[in-house]
């Protein structure tokens, strides 16, 4: 699913982003709020490759990542020189296999340009099996090198879409209203724990919903 802050993480790195480029799960569904290869060819990308494990709009080959066999990563070995895979790793069986496959791609001195949620809800696309902290992503794709000072974060919970510099603790919700947090949300949430629950809200603290965003060189 592609986003406002997708595309603006993709707006922030354009200095790293060169063709040809490769975009892996790109597969453009209705509800989508943004279309990021639409985006790149209006920031003049216009070398671009979009595969997914499912045939539609946006889809030039039918590719699972995680397969060794397929005729597509044998043929495109270090053809890359930008891979973007963002909030895909998610939904697939072996991420290890897919990011050694993603990581193949990309040229010597080509960049990966990486989103993965940290927290959300369930999301059957087709299946929902992983998430991934920052340091997890790196795990991942050891053989790249991530530029720290390119990372951030996504909080959906907040009134507006924008990216924020990740730093550490990561936010979260407390008893007191959080600056990334909206009135109404704030409010509601305390309405809930005076007078209904018993249950998650007594938890002294809550993660929102979070998306770490990532920069990675070959």
């Amino acid at each position: 699913m592609a986003t406002g802050n997708q595309i603006s993480f993709l707006k922030a790195n354009l200095d790293i982003i060169s063709e040809p480029v490769l975009i892996i799960g790109s597969k453009h569904y209705d509800f989508d709020k943004e279309n990021i290869r639409n985006r790149l060819n209006e920031m003049n990308i216009m070398d671009i490759t979009g595969i997914d494990i499912f045939e539609g709009d946006g889809v030039d080959f039918v590719v699972d990542i995680t397969d060794d066999q397929s005729d597509f990563i044998k043929n495109n070995s270090g053809k890359y020189s930008t891979v973007i895979c963002m909030e895909v790793l998610t939904h697939v069986r072996n991420p290890f296999k897919a990011a050694k496959n993603l990581t193949a791609f990309i040229k010597d001195g080509g960049s990966a340009v990486l989103s993965e949620c940290y927290v959300r809800k369930i999301s059957k696309m087709p299946v929902d099996l992983w998430r991934f902290t920052y340091d997890g992503t790196k795990e991942l794709f050891s053989d790249l090198k991530f530029d720290d000072s390119r990372a951030r974060i996504s909080l959906t919970r907040e009134k507006n879409e924008q990216l924020l510099v990740l730093k550490y603790p990561l936010p979260q919700l407390l008893a007191q209203k959080s600056e990334d947090e909206n009135f109404i949300g704030y409010f509601l949430r305390r309405f809930h724990r005076k007078f209904f629950a018993k249950g998650i809200f007594k938890i002294s603290r809550l993660l929102p919903e979070t998306t770490i965003y990532s920069i990675a060189i070959k």
